[in-house]
């Protein structure tokens, strides 16, 4: 069979390789379509910042067919339909028993470990997830960034109490963020979603799904109480992006008591630490999909036209051309939103 390596930054091969075995609780799949996500391109430019490795197998977001099972396996059959998890978490450790995205012997498909950038891949049962026919295997390979956003949102659901009521600003309309701006509006029911992006392209995207286009001021919210104490901001402000200067700019935009979901990852940033003390601001961190598939999925199958515009560009890949092409678009966010590859013809 057929698999796609990232060998090391820039470098890409194509190998023939032995098909794998299952085991007694595994399933071989057949992989139909692959989203490429921020942190692939990361990968292959070489600028991701979180534990990795190469030579690797890419590919977190995934969709595929079940081709084989393990004698001990019950919960799926030959021919569902499938994707599955991008965290391998253990199950049984302290930190699993809360979240399972935050193992303790995490590893990630994908970015530690081999991912789905292949002809057949093995999974043990538990890391995977069928899905009804009638929903699109492209629009099932969004189901990890999809269901990044859903947890995040249970967790500021948490905090806020509700949401319906609260004014809402999403930053960074790539896969997670047009994601969160659509489960905000069919799942709880939000109707004052406003979301941001430098590309043009990205929000004209999120103005067809519903969302209402801001763009955002550098100025901060002034040192007077009132300024700082005014409702001119958002009650929960969500940052996809990744960005220093929106980071920066965040806390200025929310109002006093407000909540900061974070999903973007900085090593390290300056902000102005002071506001979370004289707004009482609420910082709230997630990462990971694990624990939200199931119900992703179904709302996948619910919303499918909506979610497939999310996808801005398909690409047939049958060779390594074909491959830097769809990473050169994925790469360009003013140009792209999410990018899926189909390797059926690898």
């Amino acid at each position: 069979m057929k698999t796609i390596t990232i060998v090391r930054e820039h470098q890409l091969a194509i190998n023939d390789i032995q098909q794998p075995q299952i085991g007694p609780h595994e399933l071989l799949i057949k992989v139909r379509n692959i989203a490429i996500c921020g942190s692939d391109v990361h990968l292959y430019e070489g600028t991701y910042g979180g534990p990795k490795h190469y030579p690797l197998v890419f590919g977190h977001e995934w969709s595929g067919d079940v081709v084989a099972i393990g004698s001990e396996v019950t919960g799926v059959s030959v021919g569902s339909r499938v994707t599955g998890d991008c965290s391998k978490f253990c199950g049984s450790c302290r930190n699993c028993q809360i979240d399972k995205n935050l193992c303790e012997h995490i590893e990630k498909f994908g970015i530690t470990i081999d991912g789905a950038s292949s002809q057949y891949i093995v999974r043990d049962e538990k890391y995977v997830y069928p899905f009804d026919e009638s929903l699109d295997y492209k629009c099932a390979a969004l189901a990890e960034p999809l269901a990044v956003s859903a947890n995040l949102l249970k967790r500021l659901q948490r905090q806020a109490g509700s949401l319906d009521t609260k004014k809402i600003l999403v930053i960074g309309l790539g896969g997670i963020g047009l994601g969160a701006m659509l489960q905000l509006k069919h799942v709880y029911g939000c109707t004052s979603v406003f979301v941001s992006d430098v590309s043009d392209m990205r929000a004209a995207v999120a103005r067809k799904l519903g969302g209402t286009f801001v763009s955002l001021s550098a100025e901060g919210s002034g040192d007077s109480y009132a300024n700082m104490y005014g409702h001119d901001g958002y009650d929960v402000v969500i940052d996809t992006t990744g960005n220093p200067k929106v980071m920066q700019q965040i806390f200025n935009l929310a109002n006093p008591f407000g909540i900061i979901g974070c999903l973007g990852m900085l090593p390290s940033v300056d902000i102005p630490q002071k506001l979370i003390v004289l707004k009482a601001l609420t910082v709230v961190g997630s990462i990971g999909g694990t624990g939200s598939f199931e119900e992703v999925l179904e709302f996948m199958r619910q919303h499918q036209d909506e979610v497939a515009k999310i996808i801005s560009h398909t690409f047939l890949v049958k060779d390594i051309e074909s491959l830097r092409d769809a990473f050169a678009t994925a790469k360009d966010p003013r140009a792209s939103v999410k990018v899926v590859i189909d390797i059926t013809e690898l």
